[in-house]
């Protein structure tokens, strides 16, 4: 949400995973409903890195992890059956490693938290499928998530999304981490971490834009770090009431509203923001507005009140059904 992924449609190519980390034991965790293709291709995250089918290496703080989704076989011996009877069945797990940089005290509840995993979003679904409207494009499968980031990441990554597009941001973020963030050594390469604010805050503003290629995005993204990296306060951000948030977000420099709505929903997890963009407004307005192009204050208003707590998980599912409804009619004209 928040930039258009051209790439969305088009096949990826697959280098596949490497033989050193294929050989380091992996923890599995059970992941119920939940995809993680899906949820890294929302376009709510950038830096994640397709290596293979369901297989993505990424960075989380100073950690750097492997992660594959597989279907696992279970033998189960319920009672009721004949004596050695079994019965089969699959669950959906994810397969983690740790390929580098810190080495997290947990795995498991490292990526459960980030993943939000523990959270009952098949229950969330079904409350939000009871509008029917919303139930008609929007699969019955919980496999999205809103994923918990580093709320400085988020904010420098949706001042950089403004009027761009996902390929163009992953290059920009990726220049940014190479420079200035903390270099994790992997067996697929060096990845990074994302840059402190006290980072950014030192960083010359004409290598912003020139080696990093912000643009006029640069001093945006510059005075922002700056403004948080004097800010003692900012771990605390994540405790204030979502309104008091979004008035200091706004005050950041490169941040409007639709940005700010973007950083409360994906960086602070407030669940019930309900960020709007072109395809969103689209959205909206065939399901809801039909004859008629409603106002912004419209929109959030029969979101909040279609939605309420969840409105921004339910922005999610519509975003993900509305960009496979354009792909759907690229293939059937030809593409363009």
């Amino acid at each position: 949400m928040g930039a258009i992924d051209s790439t969305s449609c088009e096949s990826r190519h697959s280098a596949g995973a490497s033989d050193e980390v294929m050989n380091e034991k992996a923890v599995a965790i059970p992941a119920g409903e939940f995809d993680l293709e899906q949820t890294l291709e929302s376009g709510q995250c950038f830096r994640w890195r397709r290596v293979g089918e369901g297989e993505y290496i990424g960075v989380i703080g100073r950690s750097a992890f492997h992660v594959r989704q597989v279907r696992r076989r279970t033998i189960a011996h319920p009672l009721g059956l004949p004596s050695g009877a079994r019965r089969s069945s699959y669950e959906n797990v994810l397969l983690v490693r740790h390929i580098g940089g810190v080495a997290p005290r947990e795995i498991e509840s490292t990526l459960i938290r980030y993943f939000d995993l523990s959270r009952d979003y098949p229950a969330i679904l079904r409350r939000l499928r009871r509008d029917e409207a919303f139930a008609r494009i929007v699969p019955r499968r919980a496999g999205i998530h809103i994923v918990q980031q580093d709320p400085f990441e988020v904010i420098i990554s949706f001042i950089i999304s403004a009027n761009n597009h996902i390929p163009r941001i992953r290059g920009i973020l990726e220049r940014l981490c190479v420079r200035y963030g903390e270099e994790i050594r992997t067996p697929f390469g060096s990845l990074h971490a994302f840059p402190r604010p006290e980072a950014l805050a030192e960083a010359r503003v004409v290598e912003l834009r020139e080696q990093c290629g912000l643009g006029y995005r640069d001093r945006y993204v510059w005075r922002t770090a700056r403004a948080i990296a004097a800010r003692s306060d900012f771990a605390s951000w994540s405790e204030w009431p979502t309104a008091v948030l979004r008035e200091q977000l706004l005050g950041l420099e490169g941040v409007g509203e639709k940005v700010a709505d973007c950083i409360l929903l994906f960086g602070f997890h407030r669940l019930e923001v309900f960020p709007v963009d072109t395809w969103i407004a689209r959205a909206m307005r065939a399901l809801y507005f039909p004859g008629r192009t409603p106002r912004l204050r419209e929109i959030q208003a029969c979101a909040a009140e279609r939605f309420g707590a969840y409105a921004g998980v339910a922005q999610q599912y519509l975003y993900a059904a509305f960009r496979q409804m354009r792909c759907a009619a690229r293939v059937t004209c030809g593409g363009e």
